[in-house]
C-alpha cells in the first residue's frame, strides 16, 4: 500500500511539474511575442512621428503605418488577455496542487491511524487467544484429574 501511495505521489508530482513546465513556456512565447509587437509599435510610431515633422507625408506610408498601429495594438491587447488566462491557468492549478498535497498528508496520516489501530486489534487477539488456549489447556487438565481420581 506504501509503495502504491509512493507512485501516486510520484506520478502526481510528474503530471504537475509538467504542467507547470508547459504553462511556463507558454508564458515566455506569450511575453516574447508582446515584446515583439511592443517593439513594432514603438518603431511604428516613431516613423510615424518622423514623418508628420519633417512634412513628407507619404499617404500610402501613412495608411500601412497606420494599418501596422492598429494591428500590433491588437495582437497586444490579445496577447495581454491570454496571458492573464495562462496566469490565471497556473495559479488554479498550483492552489489544486496545494490542496492534493494536503489532502495526501491527511491519507497518510489517516493510514498510520488505521495500521496503529489494525496493530492494536492484532495484539488484542492475540491475548484474547492465549488466554483461550489456557483456558482450554486448564479445563483439559481439570478433566485429566477428575479422570484419573476415578480410576483410583
Amino acid at each position: 500500500m506504501r509503495a502504491e501511495m509512493d507512485e501516486m505521489r510520484d506520478t502526481f508530482y510528474e503530471e504537475d511539474t509538467c504542467q507547470l513546465q508547459d504553462m511556463r513556456r507558454e508564458l515566455e512565447r506569450a511575453n516574447k511575442n508582446c515584446r515583439i509587437l511592443q517593439y513594432r509599435l514603438r518603431k511604428a510610431e516613431r516613423k510615424r512621428l518622423r514623418y508628420a515633422q519633417t512634412g513628407e507625408v507619404d499617404e500610402e506610408l501613412l495608411r500601412s503605418l497606420e494599418q501596422d498601429l492598429k494591428v500590433a495594438k491588437d495582437v497586444s491587447v490579445r496577447l495581454h488577455h491570454e496571458l492573464e488566462k495562462v496566469e490565471e491557468k497556473r495559479t488554479k492549478t498550483e492552489d489544486e496542487n496545494e490542496k492534493l498535497r494536503q489532502k495526501l498528508i491527511e491519507v497518510e496520516v489517516s493510514k498510520q491511524a488505521l495500521q496503529n489501530e489494525l496493530d492494536k486489534t492484532k495484539e488484542v487477539a492475540y491475548v484474547c487467544l492465549f488466554h483461550n488456549v489456557k483456558d482450554t489447556l486448564c479445563c483439559a487438565m481439570n478433566y485429566s484429574e477428575m479422570q484419573s481420581n476415578t480410576h483410583c
